[in-house]
């Protein structure tokens, strides 16, 4: 990833307040360090970009010690070690076997909103073979089908809670066949998709989020420019998210602010100036969940330019562009909040607004 002919990490600012489970060149999760930025691969080896992710919490207490007396266990049913090395790369999964039907694994959970969406997601292979397995959901009966066979893969649902008792659940409901399956770290969390591993011992375990920056150096100008952001969109998303930030002292001052408005499925632009919104409209440019998507940002003295999907969006024009922007913010709403959830595969940066011409061939995967 590159800024002006130097790499990004030359001038990124990078914050997280905890450590951070990151899938290695090697395929195999690895813990990274407080503050350190999770570039992550897939299993093949190859890269997906940096992985710019939210706050989350693992509802579940002892995620990966199935033989734990909170994950309570139908008649039949065992659970014991493995030898068999874990995504984590440690021996720590374990071997489920199942008598078949919707007897099965499950952890009860409180402290849930009801109506709210969580996601439950779990690890797992097939001992030989291939297997049929059911995950059950957060608000009691419910059945989603998966076949598993020698490879590692982590199967997920999402439903929203009900006032009635939660739990999530593993079992072979659909297929009514016994199975012999290898698990490892189940997961919890609020929202209509898996983030992360977070694995917990007892309690429930939380993972700060992201913070992506930028330092404007003397690679920035102001005044006009153009970003383009070659990202990898999450599977699922719900709410606002945001794209970037350039802002001088606070959001409530002077800013420009690229998001997207996943409910009304469009790209939304905001300007401010002395404090008062300037620009404040959604561009209708629709984005797809789970798919690659390159989109450029371009600004002068008096327009706002987004390109995307082979068009290019503008702002009114007439308006004079702040020429202090001091912070860049990547991924989030100021590292707090409404983050992508997904990978920032390549940025760059060009000190100048690019012509409509350019911003089209540049959006365009």
């Amino acid at each position: 990833m590159g800024l002006r002919y130097q790499p990004l990490a030359a001038c990124m600012k990078f914050a997280r307040a905890s450590t951070k489970l990151i899938r290695g060149m090697d395929g195999v999760l690895a813990a990274q360090p407080t503050d350190a930025p999770g570039y992550e691969y897939d299993v093949l080896g190859r890269a997906r970009g940096l992985l710019i992710e939210g706050a989350a919490t693992n509802f579940l207490r002892y995620s990966t010690a199935f033989d734990n007396v909170l994950w309570e266990k139908n008649a039949g049913v065992s659970i014991g070690p493995s030898a068999i090395a874990a995504p984590y790369g440690s021996v720590s999964a374990m071997v489920l076997d199942l008598p078949g039907g919707a007897d099965g694994i499950y952890q009860n959970v409180g402290d849930l909103s009801v109506g709210a969406v969580y996601s439950f997601a779990v690890w797992m292979r097939a001992v030989s073979g291939t297997a049929d397995v059911t995950l059950g959901g957060i608000d009691g009966a419910s059945a989603h089908g998966f076949t598993l066979d020698e490879n590692w893969q982590r199967v997920s649902i999402s439903e929203p809670a009900s006032g009635t008792t939660r739990y999530p659940k593993i079992s072979t409901a659909v297929s009514g066949l016994p199975a012999s399956v290898l698990i490892w770290n189940a997961q919890l969390e609020a929202g209509p998709v898996p983030s992360s591993d977070i694995i917990s011992n007892g309690i429930p375990a939380a993972r700060a989020p992201d913070d992506v920056r930028l330092d404007p150096g003397d690679w920035f100008a102001q005044g006009a420019g153009t970003f383009v952001f070659d990202v990898e969109l999450p599977p699922v998303w719900d709410g606002i998210w945001r794209i970037v930030q350039l802002y001088s002292t606070s959001l409530n001052d002077d800013h420009l602010d690229l998001g997207y408005d996943s409910d009304a499925d469009q790209l939304r632009i905001s300007l401010r100036k002395d404090g008062t919104p300037i620009v404040t409209q959604l561009l209708y440019g629709t984005l797809t969940p789970g798919t690659h998507a390159r989109i450029a940002l371009a600004w002068d003295d008096d327009v706002v330019a987004v390109g995307v999907n082979g068009a290019v969006l503008k702002s009114p024009d007439g308006f004079a562009l702040p020429r202090n922007f001091t912070h860049i913010v990547l991924g989030a709403y100021d590292g707090a909040d409404k983050h992508l959830n997904g990978h920032l595969r390549n940025l760059a940066y060009w000190p100048e607004r690019l012509l409509d011409a350019r911003l089209l061939a540049l959006s365009t995967v």
